[in-house]
């Protein structure tokens, strides 16, 4: 991430424990390839990019210029289980009280880069333990059938994020369920085509993919529970809420590039099309007693 950007300097939380780069021991929050500056303001960037532009970030390098192993993905999730400092052990320094409450991932790991079906299924376990919310990008290889694959999106308590287009149709790239084990994925879908957002060195670009879609998500539950903090670490509730308020979505309008069998339904679009505003109405009345 880029730290000194406009959009995303002031919601830095700062301290020893914000930032870990498990592959170049970097101090400060720098962005070699700009896919996670502009996926993190899409989250929480000011300057009109962002979906919850007041809440604080923290983040790991887990992709070094696009490209990973599972071993430093789980040094990522790790960190983001129990924060350390740098140089620090992370289970004699680790800070769990320190956890950022909302993960949000576009990223996945396919067995190019040595992971297996099972790799980070204890790290997102354990997230889940601890109450944090784990959100992540479906992945781009629509419109396949049965193409959410690659950890960590496949998994039960990990909320997947397909994309949709501004005419609200799933993009051909969004990946499609479902799961090997058969279950139903995206768990949702999010704008993911021609999304405007921060770039390295202070300037906005427009990116597609499910990159795109899954920070949307993650702003909405963080605007949630920005509404109404007894819902924060109560995943079950939340996605309930989510799922409850979303969009359903018309079936395509052009099924000759896609399976009529995933073209639309929970294997294309989930419950639907995250409705923010809908969301955090319904998180408050929780807070009422509605």
């Amino acid at each position: 991430v880029d730290g000194t950007h406009p959009a995303l300097t002031d919601g830095f939380r700062g301290g020893t424990d914000s930032w870990h780069d498990p592959w170049n021991g970097t101090r400060s929050p720098v962005d070699h390839n700009g896919h996670g500056t502009h996926t993190l303001a899409t989250a929480v960037g000011g300057r009109d990019v962002g979906v919850a532009p007041g809440a604080q970030w923290v983040a790991c390098v887990n992709l070094d210029r696009n490209f990973g192993n599972p071993g430093l993905y789980l040094d990522c999730l790790q960190f983001m289980l129990a924060p350390y400092p740098p140089g620090g052990d992370p289970f004699r320094d680790g800070r769990p009280e320190r956890a950022p409450h909302i993960l949000t991932n576009s990223w996945g790991c396919p067995p190019l880069e040595g992971c297996d079906a099972a790799a980070l299924r204890p790290a997102t376990a354990a997230l889940a333990a601890a109450g944090i919310f784990f959100v992540a990008a479906a992945g781009n290889s629509g419109p396949t059938c049965g193409s959410v694959t690659d950890p960590p999106a496949p998994y039960p308590d990990v909320l997947s994020v397909g994309a949709v287009d501004r005419t609200r149709q799933v993009t051909d790239f969004s990946s499609r369920g479902p799961t090997p084990d058969g279950k139903a994925k995206p768990d949702l879908v999010a704008p993911g085509a021609g999304v405007l957002s921060a770039m390295p060195g202070g300037g906005y670009a427009t990116l597609d993919g499910t990159s795109m879609a899954a920070p949307h998500l993650a702003g909405v539950v963080a605007l949630m529970w920005s509404a109404n903090p007894a819902l924060i670490g109560d995943l079950e509730r939340t996605r309930a809420i989510l799922r409850d308020t979303a969009v359903a979505l018309p079936a395509p309008t052009d099924q000759d590039w896609v399976d009529e069998a995933c073209a639309s339904g929970p294997n294309a679009s989930g419950a639907g099309l995250v409705d923010a505003y809908a969301a955090v109405r319904a998180a408050r009345a929780v807070a009422s007693g509605g």
